[in-house]
């Protein structure tokens, strides 16, 4: 593959030409449109029952178990961190190139994680019983560790799925352990079965997720064809997918830790709902980009897919500016009526907060375009950068002005990487890395957001009626100027009618 030497000239295409590129964007875009939505819906089916089970679960259990269990989920996920969380992403990238090498590509990846987990699952162990934890609890948590085999098979035929744009079977599987985990857990919670039985229960639905991988898997995958990367290479390449999620993660949990240590726990409590809000906001771009990384992976890199990418970062930017402006003027009064006036201050952290979400979603965007193009080694100096930014920033802000500087912060170290990422990203395409439209989206939010912001000072008009009207408008104009995948959106619901 060929990305090298880049040359950056404007291609005159003929009319027929045009005519061709049109009807291929359109499938193009129906077929982003379409991964997308499924792997953002596996995400909404994902978080939505884990947060259901995890209420009950608090509820039934009381604070001394639950805390447990929660200690358990931080170090199993931590765990799956570390021993190869991002190998989906490989996954998807190499099975796109060579889609014959898939089968190999899945054994190797999934053996190598195993091997992983064994080593570290038995040092965790370890570490609980030098730590003084009883005995019971600790071989509690090494049960509670056994889910991670199954779940690197289901991660990994994710990554294969992925890459083949088989996206309704990766929703498939999220389904599987979404329902079983709820099922059992809330049977043997109501059973009276306790922590133990929740424990069982994540691991029924981890068994059951694995097999329906085994099951899904494309048999076509399975050849005998020649695979890409001996292990050597294996090791060191996969090295950064270790890494690099474990750097990320810490710069987005130190703000809420500095918080409860330096401020108290109320305001880290003020300030960790919004920023879960935010966190969940993360499955737009997912879905976009998951679904948009095998096809920048698998054909080659010219001018065509150049402009694919700055269309694609158009719709990051546009959908982003709707959420921006649905956060403003919905925040008030949606903390008070889902969290009541203890919270208010919550909704200023959203209005800060939310900001972040434009630079966060094209950062999402430039980051699938380093990691389909064989960059992601820059992921850990970037990753690094921000890291020490973000820590350094809130350590100096926090004091004195609590959860706005944490809010900043986050503002700042996500433009931080924006930077970053925009001059990393330039080479490969000839030019900066604007948002395709990002003008006329600029322009249409200013001036709905504005006219909006005016309309609220009058008491004659009702603010929930202004605010809905603002959103529906801005909504409308975005589709009327053509800034989203309206292709692809309008095939969608042609397909599901």
């Amino acid at each position: 593959m060929k990305t090298e030497g880049l040359t950056t000239e404007t291609v005159q295409p003929s009319a027929s030409m045009s005519a061709t590129e049109e009807v291929v964007g359109a499938k193009h875009s129906t077929s982003i449109a379409s991964g997308a939505a499924k792997l953002a819906a596996s995400q909404v089916v994902r978080r939505g029952c884990r947060v259901g089970f995890l209420l009950v679960a608090a509820r039934i259990l009381g604070p001394r178990d639950f805390g447990l269990y929660a200690l358990m989920i931080s170090v199993i996920e931590l765990l799956g961190m570390v021993s190869g969380a991002g190998f989906m992403e490989l996954l998807t990238r190499e099975v796109a190139k060579f889609p014959e090498s898939g089968g190999q590509l899945w054994f190797k990846l999934t053996g190598l994680r195993f091997l992983y987990l064994a080593v570290l699952v038995s040092i965790t162990l370890a570490v609980l019983l030098i730590a003084g934890y009883a005995r019971s609890a600790a071989l509690l948590g090494a049960l509670f560790a056994l889910t991670l085999f199954p779940r690197a098979v289901i991660e990994s035929t994710q990554g294969v799925l992925r890459a083949l744009h088989r996206f309704g079977s990766f929703l498939f599987l999220e389904v599987i352990q979404g329902s079983v985990l709820f099922g059992f857990g809330i049977a043997f919670l109501y059973a009276g079965k306790g922590l133990p039985g929740v424990v069982w229960a994540e691991l029924i639905a981890a068994g059951c997720g694995s097999a329906g991988a085994l099951s899904v898997i494309p048999r076509s995958s399975n050849t005998d064809a020649r695979i890409p990367m001996t292990w050597r290479e294996t090791v060191r390449r996969t090295f950064v997918f270790n890494l690099w999620p474990i750097l990320v993660n810490l710069y987005d949990r130190f703000d809420v830790i500095l918080l409860s240590r330096l401020v108290s726990q109320a305001v880290a409590g003020i300030y960790a709902v919004p920023y879960r809000a935010f966190g969940a906001l993360q499955i737009f771009p997912y879905g976009i980009m998951g679904s948009s990384l095998p096809g920048f992976s698998a054909k080659e890199w010219d001018q065509t897919q150049r402009e694919r990418f700055h269309r694609l970062l158009g719709w990051l930017f546009a959908l982003s500016a709707f959420l921006v402006l649905f956060a403003m003027l919905f925040a008030d009064s949606a903390i008070e009526l889902l969290l009541g006036p203890a919270y208010r201050d919550s909704a200023l952290v959203m209005k800060i907060l939310i900001w972040a979400v434009v630079p966060a979603f094209l950062n999402n965007g430039m980051n699938m375009l380093l990691l389909a193009r064989n960059r992601e080694h820059v992921f850990l100096r970037t990753a690094g950068v921000c890291l020490a930014a973000n820590l350094a920033a809130n350590l100096v802000l926090i004091p004195r002005y609590s959860f706005i500087a944490a809010a900043s912060v986050t503002i700042f170290t996500e433009l931080l990487l924006l930077a970053q990422n925009a001059l990393l990203t330039r080479p490969l395409l000839g030019t900066w890395p604007w948002p395709r439209y990002w003008v006329r989206t600029s322009v249409a939010f200013a001036a709905i957001f504005g006219v909006a912001s005016l309309a609220h000072g009058r008491a004659s008009l009702p603010s929930l009626a202004v605010s809905l009207a603002a959103v529906s408008a801005f909504g409308l104009l975005l589709l009327y100027m053509d800034v989203l995948p309206t292709r692809g959106i309008r095939a969608i619901f042609e397909r599901a009618t």
